[in-house]
């Protein structure tokens, strides 16, 4: 840690964004930094690799994550929806906590200490699981949700609503079809195969206030599926709408209650549903104009 930046060799420093990450970190630091560090000495590398060439038993990397990151909160480490902080009492007693003795019981023998499953990994509610609020929103988001769910939309359908997070699917309800201006492809060498037949996404709001304007800042055209995917638009469209002087309070308190309660409740949208809906979407973009 005392040597500067530009001679570190790689993963010296990480920052998990969470203490069940933890794992993650020290198992880049293992395979990536350990044996590229010139600062580690040999006679210790030469006993890690003894280590690592002896014969261990299997154990499921459910336990050494929880291992990990009981092991954070013993020294102090707490998470925030901020990312970790030192925040919690540490373990003084110079003795591993009850609960880190029954994840290394658990580990040890999963079937003997079964019983001990359920206290080390509580099951989740499946709705927050989903990213699904509804049932701990405030009566003011469930509306919003309620009402997304009834009005139409080009892009979002009912269909989608099991399917996609709260957020999500608020959030491209508020944006209507809209035809991408020649200026979209200034930064393309080439025209996109879709491009008669391509719509961008429209702030609903700003398409009302400003009727027939083909450009202004309520307008954005991602021109692949990549672009779409791309959290930077995500980001671009939330900001927007959060931020637009023509959309409602109530809809924009929605969606910062729901992006609070997702951090909250610590759940990551699964990757595929994600990518099932975007790709979705995208298809409905692609080919919501008719060809000419």
């Amino acid at each position: 840690k005392h040597i500067h930046r530009s001679k570190r060799a790689k993963q010296a420093v990480s920052y998990p964004s969470k203490t069940i990450n933890i794992f993650e970190s020290v198992r880049n630091f293992q395979r990536t930094h350990f044996e590229a560090c010139e600062y580690i000495p040999d006679a210790l590398k030469v006993r890690y690799k003894k280590l690592m060439g002896q014969m261990y038993r299997k154990i499921h990397q459910k336990y050494i994550k929880a291992y990990f990151a009981e092991a954070g909160g013993e020294i102090g480490l707490m998470d925030t929806p901020n990312g970790i902080i030192f925040g919690a009492p540490p373990n003084l007693s110079g003795k591993p906590s009850e609960k880190l003795l029954a994840i290394m019981k658990l580990a040890e023998d999963p079937v003997a200490s079964a019983h001990l499953e359920d206290l080390i990994f509580p099951k989740v509610d499946r709705r927050l699981e989903n990213m699904k609020f509804s049932h701990i929103a405030s009566e003011n988001t469930r509306q919003v949700i309620a009402n997304c769910r009834q009005q139409k939309s080009a892009f979002v359908y009912p269909s989608d609503f099991p399917t996609v997070s709260d957020f999500r699917f608020v959030l491209f309800h508020q944006f209507c079809p809209c035809r991408p201006p020649s200026s979209a492809l200034n930064r393309r060498k080439s025209r996109p195969e879709k491009w008669d037949t391509l719509s961008g996404l429209c702030c609903r709001y700003c398409a009302k206030a400003y009727p027939g304007k083909r450009n202004h800042k309520g307008m954005y055209c991602p021109l692949d599926l990549e672009s779409l995917h791309d959290s930077s638009l995500s980001h671009n469209l939330t900001v927007h709408i959060m931020t637009c002087e023509n959309a409602p309070f109530e809809t924009k308190e929605a969606l910062e209650e729901l992006q609070r309660l997702a951090v909250e409740s610590g759940v990551i949208t699964k990757r595929g549903s994600k990518k099932k809906f975007l790709q979705k979407l995208w298809e409905r973009m692609a080919n919501y104009y008719p060809a000419p």
